[in-house]
């Protein structure tokens, strides 16, 4: 799905919107899913792209959805801030999910930190990019640290968290995954990215 442009482009965070969609929209198209665990998944992925060819105002509403619900785990909302990497055209989505007040996360949560770029601009530096501007979100909205996880075998996702400054702080299954999937979990630091 790589576009015939050569010319580089500042990789940015935009909110999603109307505008913009033709190209989540060819993403989920060309087989992509915004959700790792679901890449793959073709009839996830035709569900979402039925669903956005249906009625894209009502798909858009969804995704944007400040996200806010009751956490599993006690009264404070859960909140996630979702926005898409680009560089002059549609390259993955990041968000960051939070409770306001405290760094904790409700134990279905699997990080502060969800990405996943389109596999036509891996490796191009679109992820830690992506990662240093959410950080800046992340301070903005006055959090002190943040967690971070991946899979023990993604190295390239485990590269994008250490360049960002992430310190690993333990190994093992989170609750939102299997049981023998491990996760490497990371502390970053808003505003201390290199």
């Amino acid at each position: 799905m790589p576009s015939g442009d050569t010319a580089k482009h500042a990789v940015v965070l935009l909110r999603p919107d109307l505008e913009n969609l033709s190209g989540f929209e060819a993403a989920l198209a060309a087989g992509w899913s915004p959700h790792p665990r679901r890449a793959g998944d073709e009839a996830y992925v035709r569900g979402e792209l039925q669903r956005l060819r249906h009625d894209r105002s009502s798909f858009l509403d969804d995704l944007i959805a400040d996200g806010s619900r009751r956490a599993e785990s006690g009264p404070r909302p859960l909140i996630t801030r979702l926005f898409w990497i680009w560089d002059g055209e549609f390259c993955g989505s990041i968000s960051l999910r939070f409770q306001a007040g405290t760094e904790e996360l409700p134990p279905d949560v699997s990080g502060h930190v969800g990405y996943s770029v389109v596999p036509w601009k891996q490796r191009n530096g679109h992820a830690t990019t992506a990662l240093t501007l959410l950080l800046a979100v992340a301070a903005k909205e006055g959090l002190d640290r943040l967690t971070i996880l991946c899979n023990e075998d993604n190295d390239a996702s485990r590269r994008v968290i250490e360049r960002n400054g992430g310190e690993l702080f333990t190994r093992g299954p989170h609750s939102s995954d299997r049981a023998d999937q491990i996760k490497l979990y990371f502390w970053l630091k808003p505003g201390t990215a290199s």
